[in-house]
């Protein structure tokens, strides 16, 4: 079934750019923190966190924001193509 009119409007507002930064910007900071943290618990759970500096856990910090900021646009687009095939459930 097709989204109505009032339907469509509302979710083209919520996928407006504001709605993107906030996506980008929880992503990125998530992915910016936890990753290093992630892979430093499974390090230290094996006894083996002698190699971490300030210099790796910058590095992966950065893998981890990149990876953030490609799922944010993997999802944001994502929700784009569902709405314009009229996908996305109805409100009511």
């Amino acid at each position: 079934m097709a989204l109505s009119k009032q339907d469509q409007a509302f979710y083209e507002e919520k996928l407006g750019w504001k709605s993107f930064g906030y996506l980008f910007a929880a992503t990125t900071i998530i992915g910016a923190i936890m990753w290093p943290l992630l892979l430093y618990i499974q390090d230290s759970s094996s006894g083996d966190t002698s190699k971490w500096t300030f210099n790796v856990v910058f590095d992966w910090s950065v893998i981890g924001f990149l990876l953030g900021s490609v799922v944010a646009v993997l999802m944001y687009l994502a929700f784009k193509f569902l709405l314009s095939m009229g996908w996305l459930p109805s409100r009511r």
